[in-house]
């Protein structure tokens, strides 16, 4: 289990490997649907890993960090309310798996947060290429029925598709903003022509799928981005200047090429992109989250302190028939399903940390690491108007708490200088955890 494996230029231990493999990686759908084209395996997979990751935590309590106790403990606790709420009214134990699930997350974000500062790992850079290149094989093999004219596809499993030609669900999609903000932030800070293709492709791949949701998200992480990059002086206005030109001259020729070629497309997207301005238009589902948003909100301030819990879960939908009995409401808006099953206790519980995120960013002592993920952790509440975020995007929020726990211990030079951050030496780390990051 010593053995040492090289992946993207990333050296792992094969027990590292074998621990985020099964722990981080499986979660993303769009890579697990490779090995497994089955949603049922998939989703109970992630069912057992959850009880064996909220034991584990339970397990390593003494060798948490203090706030990280208290968060475990608040989880617990709400974890003991529900138990005995089931017990009382259902004779069960628990009575519905999924009011676990969807609280989840908040463990699951300590817990790679854990394992990342146990294993001392730099892992952003492996990820942004793991997303790149499990894009590409997922749209080989399963990418065959793209085009842009949004026609529904009947599927016996729909799994990580979205239910159209667009191919791929948003939620997955959404995740392409990381490749997208590391490839730029190499691009910018080594100005090395080989950063510009992949960082150019991550920006087809968003805007060719059509999800509005994932342009306004990218937008957002992007404009963070850019404000935290230039307070840390990791660059400067004439920099970013500079690639602003390059990227306008790029966009133009790109427009001019595109306009000829398929007449009607940058139109087309115009009006998708408007639509953005227009959530309720009527027939689109932005309008069927307004309406969800309505009824369930009126719901949610009749019990407004723990929300509904396992009662709203076997409550008959409100809105349409076509779901199962007891099978939950099948939110699409992120905030409403935190206060419709867990009240305002759960949505702080579980979405503290991305406010936490919308301070932090502006702060002055921040790595590139920390800027590119709490910018992407802040779009998630953008991403969270529209659909419920999926759990891997919570494995990168814990990513970005393990690397704003590193910024902490890094030397801040002279003000005045032009950078404020330099990386540890060396020295600090083990020389195999230093050498491992790249050969």
């Amino acid at each position: 289990m010593n053995s040492v494996l090289k992946i993207f230029n990333y050296r792992f231990y094969l027990k590292e490997l074998l621990l985020l493999l099964f722990t981080f990686f499986l979660i993303e759908g769009i890579f697990s649907w490779i090995f497994i084209h089955n949603s049922i395996i998939i989703e109970g997979y992630q069912k057992l890993l959850s009880l064996f990751i909220f034991g584990f935590m339970l397990y390593s309590f003494s060798h948490l960090k203090n706030s990280e106790r208290i968060i475990v403990g608040l989880f617990t606790m709400l974890l003991v309310k529900l138990v005995f709420e089931s017990l009382n009214k259902y004779d069960s134990v628990f009575r519905q798996l999924t009011m676990f699930t969807v609280l989840f997350p908040v463990i699951f974000t300590l817990f790679i947060k854990y394992i990342l500062r146990s294993m001392e790992l730099d892992l952003l850079g492996f990820m942004a290429k793991f997303y790149l290149a499990t894009y590409i094989v997922f749209m080989v093999l399963f990418g065959r029925g793209f085009s842009f004219n949004l026609e529904s596809v009947d599927m016996d499993d729909y799994g990580p598709f979205s239910g159209d030609t667009r191919v791929i669900h948003a939620s997955h999609i959404f995740m392409m903003i990381v490749p997208f903000l590391w490839y730029l932030n190499q691009l910018i800070n080594t100005k090395k022509n080989k950063y510009l293709l992949p960082f150019l492709f991550c920006f087809v791949v968003i805007l060719v799928h059509q999800h509005r949701s994932v342009w306004s998200s990218t937008l957002v992480a992007l404009f963070f981005y850019l404000i935290s990059t230039l307070r840390n002086r990791l660059q400067n206005l004439s920099r970013l200047g500079n690639i602003s030109i390059v990227a306008g001259t790029i966009i133009l020729v790109g427009y001019f090429f595109v306009a000829n070629l398929f007449p009607g497309f940058i139109e087309f997207l115009s009006e998708r992109f408007s639509e953005i301005f227009d959530p309720s238009k009527e027939g689109s589902t932005g309008n069927f989250r307004t309406q969800q948003r309505e009824v369930y909100f009126d719901l949610f301030l009749q019990r407004p302190l723990f929300g509904w819990t396992f009662e709203g879960f076997e409550m008959p939908n409100p809105l349409v028939d076509w779901w199962p009995p007891n099978t939950g409401q099948h939110f699409h808006e992120g905030y409403m399903e935190m206060l419709f099953y867990h009240g305002i206790v759960g949505l702080i519980l579980k979405y503290g940390i991305l406010f936490y995120f919308l301070i932090r960013v502006f702060s002055k002592k921040l790595s590139a690491e920390s800027i590119i993920l709490l910018s992407f952790g802040i779009s998630g509440m953008v991403f969270s108007f529209n659909y419920v975020l999926p759990l891997i995007f919570w494995g990168f929020v814990g990513m970005c708490l393990y690397y704003l726990e590193k910024d902490k211990m890094l030397p801040t030079e002279n003000k005045s200088d032009t950078k404020v951050i330099e990386k540890v030496p060396p020295v600090t780390y083990r020389e195999f955890r230093t050498n491992r990051i790249r050969s």
